[in-house]
């Protein structure tokens, strides 16, 4: 499995700053991967968050490129934002147990965008 993880220590490329901000997230797999349990639905929270993706910790481990939907709460906005996700690095924590996943969100609607700006920036 060590093969499929991405060191995380890899030079910053993030283009819009991380809010360490922990909320619900729901995720389900989209993956032709056999090994993956499509349309499983998993629940988990973020470790932090920008325009362009999230940070999750969860026990399921995600192949770099596996697509996922995103369901978010937006609690002070009363509304929950639905967005694709690709993973686009793992590190595996606790012996292979729990996995921290970087999800860069993709084809990322408009009104999505104005959400998260909301969310994260209270405008």
């Amino acid at each position: 499995m060590s093969e499929l993880i991405r060191d995380v220590g890899m030079e910053e490329k993030r283009r819009e700053k991380r809010i360490k901000k922990e909320n619900k997230l729901i995720f389900e797999v989209f993956s032709t991967d056999r090994n993956l349990e499509n349309k499983k639905i998993h629940y988990t929270l973020t470790k932090d968050i920008s325009l362009g993706g999230v940070n999750i910790r969860t026990d399921t481990f995600l192949p770099v490129d596996t697509l996922v939907k995103i369901d978010l709460p937006l609690p002070k906005m009363h509304k929950i934002i639905s967005v694709r996700g690709k993973v686009r690095w793992v590190k595996s924590l606790y012996d292979d147990e729990v996995f921290e996943v970087g999800l860069e969100f993709v084809d990322t609607p408009h009104e999505v965008i104005t959400s998260l700006i909301g969310h994260l920036y209270g405008i």
